[in-house]
């Protein structure tokens, strides 16, 4: 296999992969018949009509299949979407595969029945029988764009003649392209070549490293590895394999479940609006799916266990999106007779977020119902089905005068889904779930929660069952669906006389969380008294001064927002006061609502009093990383079910405890841009309940991960340890945090002994590179501690290091123009000294080969660090070398082999460094040289490669005049035998006509027999080099 180790390779394997699943393979250029004649249609319409033929078309069997005239309609259907854009025919195209498509049949007239005219319903996808649909894997399919771009993407997936499924790979086997280049690629797709998208369902982007699956209109950040192949094994501690992704994904019938129950295209506001698309990640597959099994065995069988189970995904991980993906797949079910679905919470604020998720997803879940009231409630569930109703567990609530809770339905086919399954009072013995189960006694009773099951006790699993799928938070970290969180004290002292404050704090928070009614009455004085207390003016000072002034130390290097929880809605306000009167506050806003008749009319002219609208304009803000808006205080709402991804600092000063405290640690874990973690500033004495928290978590001796990691036992090793790294890389000896105290001949001198050292070896480069991005990462969490702010210097040095060997290292730069979250450190001083230029350390005037002549070798005799001048203008030669090599293969091959000789004896101590300097100017004067000899020889520069290629063995033999003759005719005759891919290994049909033409050349010219064998390899080698990409660039 002449490729092995390439692209190709990779290629190869993912389609073996594929075909090990049953799906055929074609090369695309073998397609064009089926595309009918135009590169620029990428459904393949005799494969679609073929399918719908064999499906519905009229045959001797099935007399009353659909004529040819109704199968060419629903081909046209199918093959051209409607919509005014990419995206709106793509969600067309979707509506269509799943819902199938009306064709209207006009019947003739004959001796025996009249004209009529009747509507057929058909499919593009048999969803029933994945055996019966065609799964196509074509390979570098030419694709011609709208604006004249001619594209090959690597790998589609088509199913019945539809592109469904793009790949695009990277060389697994090459350090310079990654999984990032291969998602960027897909992003100039949708616009060069975007008829390619009306059809895609999702996409998959592999380095061979890593492999990851996504929405063709989704972000890198968006993209997620697949890495389960049952659902219960987890590939642990990577980034996905391929392996992984193809046989847990792409066996037929889990691709066909993907795309009819796993997509959604939310739109939000009304028909028009905006629209995203959305795709199902792995845990969310195996669990929703897991799900469905249950209620539907359940329901076959009839048993008397309502309970389904309880599927644990920790917060942040898309749970909403999950209770969506089960209800599409749900409603669809025949054995479920048009069944009601009962979402149920416990908070009206997450009531509304979640029936605004489902009302975005419409398209998947179908009509979506609000229960405003007890009464709207109860009217809803006394319908005949088919509806998704929300409402609060508060609404199974007994009137006044009622003993029992009377009987809404006795169907079987109602489904209650809860979120926050965890909830202590859903108990049966003396929670709302005694009503509900009295109103609803047949419906089937299914949990999502996203903390363990243990924060409740047996009230879960006395309602809703066991645990039957679990996505932990270790798990979700380890996929980067969330990022991870720490924890950092700062309290400051309540001035309490009498009053055991942890005695308080802990009777109070242990009662907060669901105990009887009357029990939090009487503790509302206590309560009053330490909230009165955190809301005392010295302190609150203090908190506001403590508070801004880390915020901004924390956005100077990490670009976010924070939120502030404080204990009651006065607090809310003082903090804000205080905030506001100091120098520098960034916008800010207090979330809450009021009541009119108590409140202060000071809240509301200030803006303090919000409607729903108000707040949803509020956090629209918020969510907008670049909008002013930087901060905003909360003393109820926002804590559980609000996603603002830039959130990356929760300040608390209110007490609280178990699921309450892990929801709202939980709003800072959300992934935004690079953000490495989200942090907890806890103000009020929280880190007993945080541990109790962790304990829980770890229960049964199972590693679910942290809540959130202490600064202490869990950030400061993790910098120590990056530093440690760091230092690892460098020369030893030297202290790197003094630079300040260093004259700038020195500093000058100090990083250039660095990137000589560093670019002395690229696995040490690189190493150094990625351990770098751990320690500045690291330095966000602790720079605020003193012992490791004294490494500040030290971290700005090697940020510095880092800048500049990006800037002279082919390939290890950002991929393309994104603003990144976390930012370097901001130090006035250090940014007016400028950041030495490698380059110029080491007296080369200009990064080019341009710089090497005889004025260059005088003074590099007298200049020091001779080894990283040497290394850099050894990475200008080769970096020239490797660009000419493109076009002619002899040259480079001797000017490759030159340097190499060269650096081989200075290695060996054989010459001296002014010596290597004198061979590569020699060297730079010889490919100034080459570049004339084309117009000296009277040649096109492609047709001097080839002379080039074979004169060193043949001039003398032939002679300059034959050699140019022979050359140009076999250049031609090289051309006219090109095709597309030629270079493939299944290509080599076209590859024995180049070969053909080249010998006929050779033999008409007179060229003698014993040298054919010698200059043929030679010839095709050049051309292969020259005109692999013929005739297009991919």
């Amino acid at each position: 296999m002449g490729w092995h180790g390439s692209e190709s390779e990779f290629e190869y394997t993912t389609i073996e992969r594929l075909k090990a699943l049953g799906y055929a393979h074609v090369h695309g250029s073998e397609l064009l018949t089926a595309r009918g004649g135009d590169e620029a249609e990428v459904v393949l319409r005799d494969h679609l009509r073929a399918f719908l033929r064999g499906r519905y078309g009229r045959t001797v069997t099935r007399p009353d299949g659909l004529p040819e005239a109704a199968i060419e309609a629903a081909v046209a259907k199918f093959a051209r979407p409607e919509g005014v854009d990419t995206l709106r025919r793509n969600a067309a195209l979707h509506a269509m595969l799943r819902g199938g498509v009306e064709i209207a049949v006009e019947e003739p007239a004959t001796k025996t029945t009249p004209a009529n005219k009747r509507i057929t319903h058909i499919y593009a996808v048999d969803w029933d029988t994945p055996e019966n649909n065609e799964f196509l894997v074509v390979n570098q399919l030419p694709v011609h764009g709208p604006n004249g771009n001619d594209r090959r993407p690597d790998v589609i997936v088509y199913v019945n003649g539809l592109p469904l499924v793009l790949f695009e790979l990277k060389n697994p086997y090459d350090d310079q392209p990654t999984v990032a280049d291969a998602i960027n690629q897909i992003g100039h797709y949708r616009h060069e070549i975007p008829q390619l998208f009306d059809h895609n369902a999702l996409c998959i982007a592999s380095d061979g490293v890593t492999t990851l699956h996504g929405m063709w209109t989704a972000n890198e950040e968006w993209y997620a590895p697949w890495k389960s192949i049952d659902g219960t094994s987890v590939e642990r501690g990577t980034t996905g394999s391929m392996k992984t992704l193809v046989e847990g994904l792409l066996p037929k019938d889990r691709l066909l479940a993907y795309i009819r129950d796993f997509i959604v295209f939310e739109t939000i506001g009304a028909a028009g609006g905006k629209i995203i698309k959305k795709g199902g990640k792995y845990h969310q597959f195996f669990a929703v799916r897991i799900g469905a099994r249950k209620i539907l065995e359940s329901v076959k069988a009839g048993t008397a266990d309502k309970r389904l189970g309880v599927i644990w995904h920790t917060t942040g991980s898309g749970k909403s999106l999950s209770m969506c993906f089960l209800v599409g797949m749900l409603r669809r079910e025949a054995v479920l007779n048009n069944p009601t679905f009962v979402i149920q919470v416990d908070r009206t604020d997450l009531d509304q977020q979640l029936h605004d998720q489902f009302v975005a997803a419409r398209s998947l879940v179908g009509d979506v119902k609000h229960a405003k009231s007890v009464e709207d409630l109860r009217g809803l569930l006394q319908t005949q089905g088919g509806e998704v109703i929300f409402t609060t567990i508060e609404k199974f609530a007994l009137r006044e005068g009622e003993a029992e809770h009377p009987v809404l339905s006795t169907r079987d086919n109602v489904i209650v889904i809860a979120d926050e399954a965890h909830r202590s009072q859903y108990g049966f013995t003396k929670g709302f779930a005694r009503w509900l189960g009295a109103a609803l006694p047949n419906a089937r009773r299914l949990g999502f929660t996203g903390t363990p099951v243990s924060f409740s006790g047996a009230d879960t699993v006395e309602v809703f069952g066991d645990l039957v799928h679990v996505y932990d938070i270790r798990q979700s970290q380890d996929d980067k669906a969330t990022v991870p969180i720490f924890y950092e004290p700062r309290q400051i002292k309540l001035h309490l006389n009498k009053t055991d404050v942890d005695g308080a704090l802990a009777e109070i928070v242990e009662d907060a969380d669901g105990g009887a009614i009357d029990e939090l009455e009487r503790k509302k004085g206590q309560w009053a008294a330490l909230a009165k207390a955190a809301g005392a003016k010295e302190r609150i000072e203090l908190l506001a001064a403590d508070l801004l002034a880390h915020f901004k130390d924390r956005t100077a290097t990490l670009k976010g927002k924070a939120m502030v929880v404080c204990m009651i809605r006065e607090n809310c306000v003082r903090l804000y006061d205080a905030l506001k009167a100091l120098p520098g506050c960034p916008e800010i806003k207090v979330v809450m609502t009021g009541d009119l008749g108590k409140d202060p009319e000071a809240w509301s002219k200030a803006g303090h009093l919000t409607t729903k609208q108000q707040r949803e304009a509020i956090k629209k803000r918020m969510i907008d990383a670049d909008d002013p808006l930087s901060m905003v205080i909360v003393c109820d709402m926002w804590l559980t079910g609000t996603d603002i991804p830039c959130l990356h600092t929760l300040y608390v000063d209110k007490p609280m405890k178990g699921h309450t405290m892990i929801q709202a640690i939980s709003r800072v874990n959300r992934v935004f841009s690079d953000k490495p973690h989200g942090l907890i500033v806890d103000y009020i004495g929280i880190g007993d309940e945080l541990r109790a928290a962790t304990a829980k978590y770890s229960a049964g001796g199972e590693d679910h991960g942290k809540p959130a990691g202490g600064l202490d036992e869990d950030a400061r090793p993790l910098f120590v340890a990056a530093l440690a790294e760091v230092r690892s890389f460098l020369p030893e000896g030297v202290n790197y945090g003094d630079w300040r105290r260093l004259s700038p001949i020195a500093l000058e001198d100090r990083y250039a002994a660095v990137y000589g050292h560093l670019t002395s070896d690229d696995d040490l480069r690189d190493h150094f590179l990625d351990a770098e991005l751990r320690l500045t990462n690291a330095f966000l969490l602790v720079k605020h501690l003193d012992d490791c702010r004294a490494s500040a210097d030290e971290v700005i040095f090697c940020q510095r290091v880092r800048k500049q060997l990006l800037k002279t290292i082919r390939g290890r730069g950002p991929t393309r123009d994104i603003e990144k979250a976390v930012r370097d450190l901001v130090d006035d001083t250090v940014e007016s000294e400028g950041v030495v230029d490698i380059f110029k350390a080491a007296g080369i005037t200009r990064a080019d080969i341009s710089i090497l002549d005889d004025q260059f070798l005088q003074t590099f005799k007298d200049r020091p660090l001779p080894d990283l001048r040497l290394k850099l203008l050894e990475k200008l030669l080769a970096d020239e070398i490797h660009m000419r090599a493109k076009k002619n293969l002899a040259k480079a091959k001797t000017f490759r082999e030159l340097l190499e000789a060269t650096l081989q004896k200075y290695h060996n101590r054989l010459i001296d460094a002014a010596a290597v300097i004198r061979a590569m100017i020699e060297i730079k004067k010889d490919m100034e040289a080459s570049d004339q000899r084309a117009g000296q020889l009277g040649l096109a520069e492609d047709e001097l490669a080839f002379y080039d290629a074979v004169a060193i063995n043949y001039e003398n033999v032939y002679g300059v005049d034959f050699l140019k003759g022979l050359i140009h005719d076999v250049v031609q005759s090289i051309k006219r035998n090109l095709k597309v891919d030629w270079t493939e290994p299944h290509r080599e049909d076209v590859k024995a006509a180049v070969r053909a033409a080249v010998r006929r050349v050779l033999t008409k010219q007179g060229v003698k027999a014993e040298d054919f064998d010698r200059l043929m390899p030679v010839l095709m080698a050049q051309a292969e080099a020259l005109y692999a990409e013929w005739p297009i660039a991919a």
